[in-house]
């Protein structure tokens, strides 16, 4: 009797240790699947695509898409496509490229995106340029023309004399004192060769 007393109580208490090793068993596995369906939503990224095009509607190569605020970035294919994945739909797209004015557009729920740049470039070929020969536009010159107005002057206080005050404005130009006495003018050749001309 004792001995059927106990097998039954062995028996109730397997059936019991079984059912708790089950339960455990099923909690850990949804504990497992919340946790990774928590980090499969924070690691998903959007992927978007699209053209960039510029005024007329050529496809522009070599734009540069980058997620603001992130490293993440792209370029253009030759007929202005693009891919890129992003954290969010609250992410921001930049475009940038020479010659262009940047852009930025808010992703929101586009993964397909149609971006056209303007062109940055002043067309300032119909210029007129005062030489020291005479005028011609800007379009017709050949040589290297550099201009300095009076505001980038204003900005420098670098000294008493006009060519102190150019100093470091114009690429190829260079500025030597022939000695210290104050305000003096200094040497200017361009590109160690000659002397310019002032107009």
């Amino acid at each position: 009797m004792k001995s059927s007393k106990n097998f039954w109580y062995q028996v109730a208490y397997d059936a019991n240790s079984l059912w708790r090793k089950r339960k455990c068993l099923l909690l850990s596995l949804c504990l497992l699947s919340f946790i990774d369906s928590v980090f499969s939503q924070e690691n998903a990224k959007i992927q978007v695509t699209g053209t960039v095009t510029d005024s007329v509607g050529t496809g522009v190569p070599n734009v540069t898409v980058t997620e603001r605020g992130t490293k993440n970035a792209t370029s253009t294919s030759e007929g202005g496509a693009f891919t890129i994945h992003v954290r969010s739909a609250k992410s921001t797209l930049v475009f940038s490229s020479v010659g262009f004015s940047s852009r930025e557009v808010q992703i929101g729920d586009q993964t397909n995106l149609a971006v056209t740049l303007n062109s940055a470039v002043n067309n300032d070929l119909g210029e007129v340029v005062v030489v020291g020969y005479g005028t011609s536009k800007k379009q017709s010159l050949t040589g290297a023309i550099s201009t300095v107005t009076a505001k980038d002057i204003d900005r420098v206080h670098a000294g008493s004399t006009v060519s102190s005050s150019l100093a470091g404005k114009l690429p190829g130009v260079t500025f030597r004192m022939p000695d210290g006495r104050p305000g003096a003018s200094a040497n200017i050749q361009i590109r160690n060769m000659g002397e310019p001309l002032y107009v």
